[in-house]
């Protein structure tokens, strides 16, 4: 029986004294990607509400902060046109609304950069669609554009080279 306890003690002292195995880290937490077609839905509740009033452009959606600076430009530069240079609303591609069946769907998304977003609506009894481009920014989704099938708000609102 000492024989036994004698090599269990030994057995004991290698696992204590010899090399330690190395232990792998635990994997860092990773966040969940936040599915961003909600925030693009959020945009839509004014048009959607019974008497809904659409709010000005620039506190319609959450924009990024390069999107927003362009916004501001071009109001900048409609002032001193003395017109617009945006004569509809992008983000129902109309002038005016009567919106039913909203439908937001995330097309493409990659946590933590960008994410592209689907709106489909009926307005006025036609179907539409306005795609959204978005970008992680400031801990959350922000639009840094917004596209028809005929037209890319970026560009419109985007000076023309001199």
């Amino acid at each position: 029986m000492r024989g036994f306890w004698m090599a269990l003690g030994a057995l004991a002292c290698l696992a204590a004294c010899g090399p330690r195995a190395e232990q792998a880290e635990p994997p860092a937490p990773t966040r969940a990607i936040t599915d961003p077609a909600p925030v693009v839905a959020q945009i839509y509740e004014p048009y959607l509400a019974a008497n809904g009033r659409a709010r000005p452009l620039l506190e319609a959606a959450p924009w990024s902060n390069s999107m927003r600076e362009a916004l501001v430009a071009m109001q900048a530069r409609s002032a001193e046109m003395e017109g617009p240079i945006l004569d509809f609303d992008p983000l129902i591609n109309a002038q005016d609304w009567r919106l039913s069946d909203l439908s937001t769907t995330t097309d493409a998304a990659v946590e933590g950069s960008h994410a592209v977003v689907r709106a489909s609506f009926v307005n006025a009894g036609v179907r539409e669609e306005v795609i959204y481009d978005l970008v992680w920014e400031d801990d959350r989704w922000k639009v840094e554009n917004v596209r028809g099938a005929q037209w890319n708000l970026r560009a419109i609102i985007t000076p023309a080279p001199p």
